[in-house]
């Protein structure tokens, strides 16, 4: 998932800021966000990309200019900055891993949608998502140890069109290899964890809901890794069963 980007018209991130001293402008980044996450700073006119990667919160000078080679506006004309999750290069994560439930021991689920199917999940952000049918309000549990790195609660609206799309309330947890689990269409206010906690595996941290771009109440969640584009979903071991077994139409149980 990106954090940010530019708009298909040149227009200045909010992360990113300019000072002018002497003859000099340089291009600063205040990065927000806890935990690991990379600059991305692509020069469109060269095709040349630059990464930068941040540990933790950092306003950082990432480019330097004299003010005679070039003003703001041609700045971000000339350049475009994302900001993402995780880190630029991530050399290996733990493939092997076993991923709790995400609800609570005891209960069992409907699977509404596995992974790598013809409706919403496709393509790399979530291809290898599962949807489960949850009623608004059900406990929703971490599937991993991890930190909170951003939550959205503020919606309270959904529905089945694309429009709702950035309306649907979520958890983003960071985990200790680099990857991340989301926790997707949470009922307004129901994330009872907040940004910059550790939690453990099986800890409650929300609520279900039905926000976003969603045809019923239910749980989306997914883990993802970081690539140069930003997250993308990967296959897991769920509850000691590849995540690929998890079919439409059956039911998981936490015993």
């Amino acid at each position: 998932m990106m954090i940010f980007s530019c708009q298909e018209k040149p227009k200045k991130p909010s992360f990113i800021s300019f000072e002018t001293k002497n003859d000099s402008i340089n291009v600063v980044c205040k990065n927000p966000v806890l935990g690991k996450t990379f600059l991305k700073i692509i020069n469109k006119k060269l095709k040349t990309e630059r990464f930068l990667d941040f540990q933790k919160p950092d306003t950082v000078k990432v480019l330097q200019f004299h003010t005679s080679e070039i003003d703001t506006t041609s700045i971000i004309k000339n350049y475009d900055f994302k900001l993402f999750y995780g880190v630029s290069s991530i050399k290996k994560y733990d493939t092997l891993y076993n991923y709790g439930l995400p609800f609570l021991k005891g209960k069992r689920y409907k699977i509404l949608q596995g992974q790598n199917t013809k409706f919403t999940h496709k393509g790399s952000f979530s291809k290898y998502a599962i949807d489960l049918k949850m009623n608004i309000g059900q406990t929703v549990c971490a599937i991993r140890d991890g930190m909170v790195i951003r939550i959205k609660g503020n919606s309270n609206i959904g529905g089945k069109d694309k429009k709702y799309y950035d309306d649907a309330n979520y958890i983003l947890i960071g985990h200790k290899d680099g990857t991340f689990s989301q926790y997707v269409h949470l009922k307004k206010n129901g994330a009872i964890v907040e940004k910059g906690d550790l939690v453990k595996k099986g800890q409650v941290i929300g609520y279900s809901g039905n926000t976003g771009m969603s045809t019923e109440p239910h749980l989306h969640f997914v883990v993802q890794k970081p690539t140069k584009n930003g997250l993308v979903s990967i296959p897991f071991i769920l509850n000691s069963i590849p995540s690929k077994k998890y079919k439409k139409g059956k039911f998981s149980k936490n015993k």
